[in-house]
């Protein structure tokens, strides 16, 4: 596209005619070299992701939508099936939706992750959008060779991680960043044809109703974890008339009741009959 930095495009030559692999992150909620307005979403991470997309893999943004768009770890894999056709360029859009940096990262992402690396044959250029590095899975992070960072709509800084030894910890390698070449003002990526930029909201909308229903049970199954989902009368338990006393404890009083009773109504709503 015009005004991309000549040094990436070298890169990208390279993987493209020469069987490498890239793995670009796509960035906004950072800063490095250039002040940015420092935001999540709304700069135009996945309009420039798909111009570059477009270019590398010299097609229509029709083709782009239709072929090398991606929302989860399962599409990003089938472009990695063995033997099949080389292709330049696919983006994984929103990569902190699917595949976030957790606690405990799935043992599925870590597989993609390695197999990603050795795939170099059927994919020159994993794309990936996410607003920040630290929002995606480990074993992906470790996978960007370049950080292109949008400072505002339009504009955008290209960073390269490479690794240095760690001669105190030679186990352990430190990630640096080269600063490589910036858009100028006078130059911006344009926003995309209004016609695919509609069409890319339906596609991303489908995308997002895949994975709603999932995030529904989730939210369920953790507000009955926290007791805090409403309860119907019939949720409710009945306890026939019993006489119990009532103490302090702490700073509240409570109504002592016997063990048997207790453990059978602990953690369920009753109502009461108080009668002194």
């Amino acid at each position: 596209m015009p005004g991309i930095e000549r040094d990436l495009a070298d890169f990208l030559a390279e993987a493209i005619t020469n069987d490498y692999l890239l793995c670009i992150l796509v960035s906004s909620y950072t800063q490095a070299k250039v002040k940015t307005h420092n935001l999540p979403f709304g700069l135009g991470k996945t309009t420039l992701s798909m111009h570059l997309c477009k270019d590398i893999n010299m097609k229509s943004y029709d083709w782009v939508l239709d072929n090398a768009m991606d929302y989860n770890a399962y599409q990003v894999a089938l472009k990695l099936e063995p033997g099949r056709e080389r292709m330049n360029a696919t983006v994984w859009d929103d990569v902190q939706s699917t595949a976030p940096a957790v606690q405990g990262v799935p043992i599925a992402i870590r597989k993609l992750a390695n197999f990603i690396s050795v795939d170099r044959p059927e994919l020159a250029c994993l794309i990936m959008n996410a607003p920040n590095m630290n929002a995606i899975s480990s074993p992906l992070r470790k996978l960007v060779t370049f950080e292109i960072i949008v400072v505002q709509r339009g504009l955008y800084e290209v960073q390269k991680i490479s690794y240095h030894k760690n001669f105190k910890n030679p186990l352990q390698d430190i990630a640096r960043l080269d600063y490589m070449e910036e858009l100028c003002k006078d130059n911006p990526f344009p926003p995309l044809p209004k016609r695919i930029e509609m069409k890319y909201r339906a596609w991303r909308i489908k995308q997002k109703l895949q994975l709603y229903p999932g995030l529904l049970d989730e939210l369920e199954k953790y507000v009955k974890f926290r007791d805090w989902a409403p309860k119907n009368d019939d949720d409710i338990a009945e306890v026939l008339s019993m006489s119990a006393e009532i103490v302090k404890s702490g700073r509240d009083y409570v109504i002592k009741l016997p063990n048997a009773v207790g453990s059978q109504l602990h953690r369920q709503r009753v109502k009461l009959t108080v009668q002194a």
